[in-house]
């Protein structure tokens, strides 16, 4: 039975509030399955859970168990787009700031 087994590179998911989060090992892979709160008939989860199982096992490979947690990942919603919310939203409130004292500037009351 292998006890751990190390992804390179490791996989990016985004958590919380669009935070990423890097899987780096069939552990951390396993335990962020367990942790991770099921909806009925998701079978995407159980087919990665599996997979990480099987790796364990001696029974699949890395590369097997990396798809199974993708495919899971996109279907959850949580694959990393490599876009970080945090800078998103202050350009966003920047350029909004912005337009607001432009449009105050052009048309003083």
């Amino acid at each position: 039975m292998i006890e751990d087994m190390p992804f390179a590179p490791p996989i990016a998911i985004a958590v919380g509030a669009g935070f990423r989060r890097d899987i780096a090992s069939l552990a951390q892979m396993q335990n962020f399955l367990k942790e991770w709160p099921l909806a009925a008939g998701d079978t995407l989860h159980a087919k990665a859970l599996s997979a990480c199982e099987a790796a364990r096992a001696g029974d699949a490979t890395p590369a097997q168990t990396r798809r199974a947690f993708m495919a899971f990942a996109k279907a959850a919603g949580i694959g990393w787009t490599g876009i970080d919310p945090v800078t998103t939203l202050r350009r966003a409130k920047v350029r909004t700031m912005r337009a607001a004292r432009a449009g105050r500037e052009r048309h003083p009351r």
